[in-house]
């Protein structure tokens, strides 16, 4: 399902390796009267000012050399979605700054899609992780640090980062891993126009298609079909959505893939880190829908195919999808 993600800036500014340092991060201070009341806005981090509206890249201003011998944590605005829950997904806008030099060292809005990332320490250094933790969807949070308490004594050179430098992340909140469910799709069935195939399935979970009444090629252009019209939220571009899905190709006798048998998965949505068919097809469907899709090679794996996933050259791919949790 996937397509071979994108070299991201964002591995080596956050991905947890053997060389950097595991220090615990510290925020202090209550809410305050611009965020949520149930949101710890922390102190402020002095010598840091932090504008813009989240999802753009903030403007940093750093009054040089700024001093964070420990983590500091600061939530420069506070949103109202759901929070962030650790070892679920996220995903993250990332701009990160030299705090001695004041400059702007990477980030992610330069490779335009937020990265997908586990809140995690296998993932995240263990200051970002505990800074992010509880924060709703929507903020925008700033993380003040030494470099050498979150890279290690090495520093991150390739980053411009010294070991006795400071560091600021500030990281925005665009999506967070859905927290209502469905068990299976809700809503409106809808008439299914003749020439497709049939989906076989016992219950709501869906075993097979039935090609026998399909037609014998199938359409050269992308189809997206409604099977079930849900009445939920609707699924957004660049945001976590977790699905089930049954995948065959067309006219096929069995799956390359699907996920009834075992459990839902959340997919980022909108990022590029899916095959076009399913970025183009499921934004702006509302959550407890069910989808055919019906995915000429263009919008799936192309003249390649994915030797690796059973998919031939040239596959047209025929996809069910139930949209069963969309974050709000």
């Amino acid at each position: 399902m996937r397509r071979r993600l994108l070299a991201l800036t964002v591995s080596s500014l956050l991905v947890f390796g053997a060389a950097a340092a595991c220090g615990s991060s510290t925020s202090s201070g209550s809410s305050g009267s611009s965020g949520s009341p149930s949101v710890d806005m922390g102190a402020k981090i002095s010598g840091l000012t932090v504008s813009g509206k989240v999802g753009t890249e903030p403007n940093v201003k750093i009054k040089a050399p700024l001093k964070a011998d420990q983590p500091q944590t600061q939530v420069i605005s506070a949103g109202h979605g759901n929070p962030v829950v650790e070892g679920q997904k996220a995903l993250l806008h990332i701009y990160l700054a030299n705090g001695t030099t004041g400059q702007k060292a990477a980030t992610t809005y330069d490779q335009g899609a937020p990265a997908d990332l586990t809140i995690s320490q296998q993932q995240l250094f263990p200051p970002v992780v505990k800074a992010l933790v509880g924060k709703p969807q929507g903020s925008r949070v700033a993380i003040a640090s030494s470099v050498k308490n979150i890279y290690g004594s090495a520093g991150a050179s390739q980053l411009g980062l010294k070991p006795n430098d400071s560091l600021v992340f500030v990281v925005d909140i665009m999506s967070v891993q859905p927290k209502t469910v469905l068990s299976g799709p809700s809503g409106t069935k809808q008439n299914v126009p003749s020439g497709l195939p049939s989906v076989v399935e016992q219950g709501n979970k869906v075993t097979n298609l039935d090609f026998s009444k399909a037609a014998k090629k199938p359409s050269s252009k992308l189809q997206v079909i409604p099977l079930t019209q849900g009445h939920g939220p609707v699924a957004r571009p660049q945001s976590l959505v977790t699905f089930n899905y049954f995948g065959e190709q067309y006219g096929a006798k069995k799956p390359f893939d699907e996920s009834y048998s075992k459990a839902p998965v959340t997919f980022a949505l909108g990022t590029g880190n899916l095959i076009k068919a399913w970025d183009k097809g499921l934004v702006g469907l509302h959550q407890g829908s069910r989808v055919m899709i019906v995915a000429p090679p263009n919008d799936a794996y192309g003249a390649a195919g994915s030797p690796q996933g059973g998919i031939g050259k040239n596959a047209t791919l025929v996809f069910i999808v139930d949209i069963l949790g969309v974050d709000n």
